[in-house]
């Protein structure tokens, strides 16, 4: 049964931020957590436009192979978009395969003694002309990643509840709110990525105590 009581980091243990743009964005939320988090030593393995079945095939160099104490994924916004509209010229990814992928980087991060995995939802939704051009595609690859965090037993990150809720406060707002482009957060949206990081894994922020 995972235990949700403990902390997900201890001091002096290490992570690996494993992602695409939104964990490699230097600053963001990646170095914000490591800013709040100085006993642990966090490495940002994210690289712009990853979808998850890209991502596998770094997953040894880039995870494994640091051997770190925890994991940490942010993946899913490329899968939901590729496919489509603009980037209909590449092979779409199904939410049923992109649950899989999660899956199997749980199972390879065990397989090498990494016991402490958390999955990160997807933002809510896209934002401005990005969602005008591909609708509320991402809440089928927010529910496949709680699909996958509920099967392999691994703690659940729900930026996609921290998104709505914000939203759910700027009543009559269009456009951009959390995103500077309809995707990739603004500053403060990625300060709120870290926080609510922070909740799930159980650890107090002190700046906000």
């Amino acid at each position: 049964m995972l235990d949700l009581s403990q902390p997900f980091l201890v001091p002096g243990e290490s992570l690996v931020c494993f992602g695409d743009s939104l964990t490699a964005a230097d600053p963001g939320y990646v170095s914000k957590l490591q800013e709040l988090l100085p006993a642990n030593r966090i490495v940002n393995a994210g690289r712009g436009g990853d979808k998850t079945p890209w991502a596998l095939t770094r997953f040894q160099t880039d995870v494994l192979d640091r051997k770190p104490d925890a994991l940490s994924i942010l993946l899913g916004a490329n899968d939901a978009a590729i496919g489509r509209g603009r980037w209909a010229d590449e092979p779409m990814v199904s939410p049923e395969a992109y649950r899989c992928n999660l899956i199997w980087m749980i199972y390879l991060a065990r397989q090498s003694g990494i016991r402490k995995v958390s999955i990160a939802t997807p933002l809510g939704s896209f934002e401005g002309d990005t969602l005008l051009e591909h609708g509320d595609i991402l809440a089928q690859y927010c529910l496949a990643a709680r699909q996958a965090a509920n099967e392999a037993r691994v703690r659940i990150v729900p930026l996609d509840v921290m998104f709505r809720t914000e939203w759910a406060k700027h009543p009559g707002h269009t456009g951009l709110l959390l995103t500077r482009d309809g995707t990739h957060p603004t500053q403060e949206g990625y300060a709120m990525i870290a926080e609510t990081i922070l909740k799930a894994w159980r650890i107090p922020n002190e700046n906000n105590a």
